[in-house]
């Protein structure tokens, strides 16, 4: 059995694998549904076989439907370019849509109409609004992954007539798709083709009307990217021009008289202003305001530019004739001579000038001024009539100008709409005969020679897989609703703690008393050797089990049975062992042993003084060497607060202290809390269940309301065994064949010489008397090789209790 942990958790009493959260709880979980499979192999079995005796009567029975396939190959086509036989669809939407429509209503009723009477089998039975319906629901179609192929399936009671249906599906398929798209695109270019009529109208209606509108304004019909302007709006823009010239030209001469007047009345020199005057009426009238001729300026023009020509010809000589050459000579006197002229010219004019005064110059220069500003002014007066004019004129025209933008823009707009649309005429009268999807049938259906369904195949590998799930789930509700434990695996696994041992059915002694306790009377060898093993389990377990309480989930479990027969198996052993009745409500040992009515465990309970002494008076020899008792006493209501005082404490202290081995028999643990009380003062509990009885769910309550006390729980005991339980029988298939046989028993006796019917003295003891002699050497010995491998794994713990237990053994025997 494996040791019992400190943090051994509860699992949930619930169907395998539930309330587990690590892998290995899921792993147990499930290896213990396979065990419960196992041992209820047969309802799998049975259901299975009736699955598969229905699958194959179903085989039998049922209608043979017969199957044809065709494909066919998918194009699309686009409207731009020719589309190549192998070229792939580039989108499942169109697979999708044309599958669809495969098994439309309307592709399905234009089958239906090609079919032959003799091709209808499937219809005979069925009224005709509802054929498109039947036809459907046995027609398939479904797109080849990864290509452009469709398959197009169907069903039939007669391989002639699948094959036939398939090909009235195609042909009224092929026919849908060409119907469709020659009336869209006649219905698209007879659109258009209105449209297009009614812009044509459109258009020429405004073009009219611009021409209309352009010989109205008189325009002319100028490029817009030749930068030519309006002749209106040219003149407009040109008054405006001369207009500011002139009137730049008046403030001018107006601020020129202004600045004469000025240097008159101030008694300035107006000489200094004759180039400000100059400036403004020109070189020529202020030569003849001051008695020059004109013709005198000419002269003096014409000097100076022969004086020019002369030193430009001078220079060009110079550069290859000397200075005496006679040409040299005679250029020189020339331009002297031209200087001369100019000389006096100037000296003349200048004594002139000179000889004028202020009196006489100041009136003439504001004369010309004023003269000069009265004509400026007339010439801005009629620049700026003339202006007025051309900018009325100018701005009617750019009104007519912008409304004829407005029809040019409105003309420009039809006409790109008509052009778009002679473009889509032209488009889908290019590509009316080519459709935008093209379907090619690339195997053709034909008659199948085998039924496509029922297969025997499928349906025996369906009614196995049927009968063997639901077969399984049967086991799975069974157990539900049975609720019991199935095997010492599944019990120790949802409890959380090991399994110490399995007590088959005990059959009763007939004796009384100890006589009524099978280790001590020497019953089935097999019987007594679940016992063993239970004491084995608790010494073993590595931890002190040396006060040990005895109890139960529910009442009628036989904790009772146990202890008093665990008790027995300590004893002959060597260990001195007490048995504490604490169920004080129903003392089950305390009837076993026959001790109504005698002192007890209440006497301890309820006295006030020392409870050692006392303990003295009620302990009672059982009739079996190393083995005593104290019984329950008289019977009190408020047990559980006499357990849980004090004297109860030093009860099990004193008996520790006088035996090797203290049992506790406690009520159940459901029943009421003193196992609890109890379990929480000595090493631990161990709790006895009957599989068969118990239910799971109540089990792991009293384990969990134990372990939540803070009561250690060695394991538990199954007891009650019967040979039919299934998931138990192991442990009694082991017990058989270890047990002693009446031969071997046989060959003993005659190898002793004790046990022969012929024998007296101690050959007439009695078998259990044997066992109890032969008991002491055989666990000494057992002790002895418990010490050796306990030190050799250097447990000094297990050393020391098997040491002890060999002593107390060797006692014994002497």
């Amino acid at each position: 059995m494996p040791p019992h942990t400190e943090h051994a958790t509860l699992a949930a009493p619930a169907a395998y694998g539930d309330g587990a959260d690590s892998p290995m709880a899921a792993l147990r979980g499930l290896l213990g549904f396979l065990q419960l499979l196992r041992r209820r192999r047969n309802v799998v079995g049975g259901v299975t076989l009736g699955a598969f005796v229905l699958g194959l009567g179903y085989y039998a029975v049922a209608t043979r439907y017969y199957e044809s396939v065709a494909k066919l190959m998918v194009v699309r086509q686009a409207p731009d370019k020719v589309s190549t036989v192998g070229e792939p669809i580039d989108t499942d939407a169109v697979m999708a849509s044309q599958s669809a429509l495969v098994r439309s209503p309307k592709v399905v009723q234009a089958a239906i109409d090609r079919l032959r009477p003799e091709h209808r089998v499937d219809l005979a039975d069925v009224p005709p609004r509802l054929w498109v319906e039947a036809v459907a629901g046995r027609l398939r179609s479904a797109n080849i992954r990864g290509t452009n192929h469709m398959e197009v399936r169907y069903q039939s009671r007669h391989p002639e007539a699948a094959a036939a249906v398939v090909s009235a599906v195609i042909e009224a398929y092929l026919e849908f798709v060409e119907a469709s798209h020659r009336t869209g695109a006649a219905d698209v270019l007879t659109a258009l083709t209105s449209e297009r009529e009614q812009l044509n109208t459109q258009l020429d209606g405004k073009q009219r009307q611009l021409q209309a509108f352009r010989q109205q304004i008189g325009h002319l019909a100028l490029q817009p990217d030749s930068g030519a302007v309006e002749p209106v709006i040219s003149r407009a823009l040109h008054f405006n021009k001369s207009l500011v010239e002139a009137q730049q030209t008046r403030v001018e001469l107006q601020a020129s008289l202004a600045t004469v007047q000025r240097a008159r009345r101030a008694g300035e020199d107006l000489r200094r202003h004759l180039a400000l005057v100059e400036e403004v009426v020109g070189q020529q009238m202020l030569l003849a305001a001051l008695g020059l001729a004109p013709q005198d300026a000419e002269l003096l023009t014409q000097q100076q530019k022969r004086l020019l020509g002369i030193e430009a010809e001078l220079r060009r000589a110079s550069a290859y004739l000397g200075p005496r050459h006679p040409t040299i000579v005679s250029l020189n006197d020339q331009a002297t001579a031209v200087r001369q002229y100019l000389q006096n010219y100037h000296a003349s004019a200048g004594s002139r000038f000179e000889s004028m005064s202020s009196e006489e110059l100041g009136p003439l220069l504001e004369g010309m001024l004023t003269q000069s500003v009265a004509q400026a002014y007339g010439r801005e007066q009629q620049l700026l009539a003339s202006f007025e004019s051309a900018r009325a004129q100018a701005v009617q025209q750019s009104g007519d100008l912008v409304q004829l933008q407005m029809l040019e823009r409105e003309v420009a707009r039809i006409e790109k709409q008509h052009d778009v649309l002679f473009e889509k005429i032209a488009t889908v009268d290019i590509h009316q005969v080519q459709a935008p999807i093209r379907v090619t049938p690339i195997q053709d259906p034909l008659p199948s020679d085998g039924p496509a369904t029922p297969r025997l195949r499928l349906v025996l590998m369906g009614s196995l897989l049927a009968g063997l799930s639901l077969g399984v789930l049967v086991v799975y509700g069974q157990d539900l609703l049975d609720d019991r434990f199935g095997s010492p695996e599944e019990m120790s696994t949802q409890l959380g703690v090991p399994v110490l041992s399995l007590v088959r059915m005990l059959k009763p002694t007939g004796g009384a008393k100890i006589d009524a306790v099978q280790m001590h009377a020497g019953a089935d060898p097999v019987e007594l050797e679940a016992f063993r093993t239970l004491r084995t389990s608790l010494t073993l377990s590595g931890e002190v089990a040396d006060r040990l309480v005895v109890s139960s989930a529910e009442p009628s479990d036989g904790k009772t049975t146990i202890a008093a027969n665990l008790a027995a198996a300590f004893a002959q052993v060597g260990k001195r062992t007490l048995v504490i009745d604490a169920d004080l409500r129903k003392p089950g040992m305390t009837a076993l042993l026959e001790l109504k009515g005698k002192p007890g465990v209440t006497d301890l309970l309820v006295t006030g003084d020392a409870v050692g002494p006392l303990a003295d008076t009620v302990v009672r020899p059982t009739g079996l060497a190393g083995l005593d008792v104290i019984p329950a006493g008289p019977r009190r209501p408020d047990a559980a607060e006499l357990l849980a005082g004090k004297n109860f404490a030093d009860l099990l202290a004193w008996a520790d202290s006088r035996y090797d081995q203290v049992l506790v028999d406690c009520p159940p643990v459901l029943a009421v809390s003193d196992a609890q009380i109890v379990g929480r003062l000595v090493d631990g509990v161990v709790l006895v269940v009957t599989p068969e009885k118990n239910h799971r769910r109540l089990v792991a309550r009293a384990c969990h309301s134990s372990q939540s006390a803070g009561v250690h729980l060695f394991g538990v005991v199954a007891n009650r065994i019967s040979e039919q339980s299934g998931g138990y029988g192991y442990g009694y298939g082991y017990g058989y064949g270890y047990g002693h046989d009446a031969d071997s028993d046989a060959d003993a006796d005659e190898t002793t010489g004790d046990g022969g019917p012929n024998s007296g003295g101690a050959g007439d003891a009695p078998p259990e008397s044997k066992h109890a002699a032969a008991g002491p050497q055989i666990l000494a010995a057992s002790f002895d090789d418990l010490a050796e491998n306990a030190a050799a794994r250097g447990g000094d713990d297990h050393a020391e209790r098997a040491a002890r237990g060999r002593d107390q053994s060797g006692r014994d025997a002497a």
